[in-house]
């Protein structure tokens, strides 16, 4: 996936953000005493660090991937993780709960985990974004794209510990429904669909 170089901000855009944080500053009721005391302290440094901490979050979006999929949602567990075309390692029980999810054509949201994300936080991972797992639309990326896990693997996670996994490993492409009691890796994507789609 090649990623493209877009303008930098706008004018509109830092106005939402000064409104915002201005809204936020009078909500606060922090002491007009000692916050005149920061405006006088010499450079910039509590606006340097608000802007470097927008500055992190806008550069994690950058690293996101994000495909827009049609879904068929008719289909059976079986026969979305069947029409992925890949070698299977699955467990009946686990493939029996996938859920069904909602909407014919979304967008997913493949976020870069960084770390060793262990089980328990990844609903709170995804969260953060505002995702919730859509396995079937997963697997639609990855039918779509055969070669997408081959560079990006990627998983989604349910029910606590059920996960679909796709990734390429000694020349296989594999596709992982299963319970998972480990972290997911470093490397790894997690993916997700926008937990409200208005």
């Amino acid at each position: 996936m090649t990623h493209v170089r877009t303008q930098s901000i706008t004018n509109g855009q830092i106005g939402q953000i000064n409104d915002r944080l201005a809204t936020k500053l009078r909500e606060s009721s922090l002491p007009s005493e000692e916050v005149q005391k920061v405006l006088k302290m010499p450079g910039n440094v509590a606006i340097d660090e608000m802007v470097a901490v927008f500055r992190k979050h806008v550069e994690a979006q950058s690293e996101i991937i994000v495909r827009r999929v049609r879904v068929n949602r008719t289909r059976t567990p079986v026969e979305v993780i069947n029409a992925t075309g890949r070698n299977k390692y699955l467990n009946d029980d686990v493939v029996a709960t996938m859920p069904q999810g909602e909407g014919d054509e979304v967008d997913v949201y493949f976020i870069p985990i960084k770390r060793l994300v262990p089980v328990k936080e990844v609903p709170a991972f995804l969260a953060q974004y505002g995702l919730v797992p859509d396995p079937r639309a997963q697997a639609a990326v990855n039918e779509a794209d055969s070669t997408f896990a081959d560079k990006y693997p990627n998983g989604t996670q349910w029910g606590g510990n059920c996960c679909l996994a796709f990734n390429r490993w000694r020349g296989e492409r594999y596709v992982h429904c299963n319970r998972n009691d480990y972290d997911w890796l470093d490397g790894w994507f997690l993916s997700g669909v926008l937990a409200s789609r208005e």
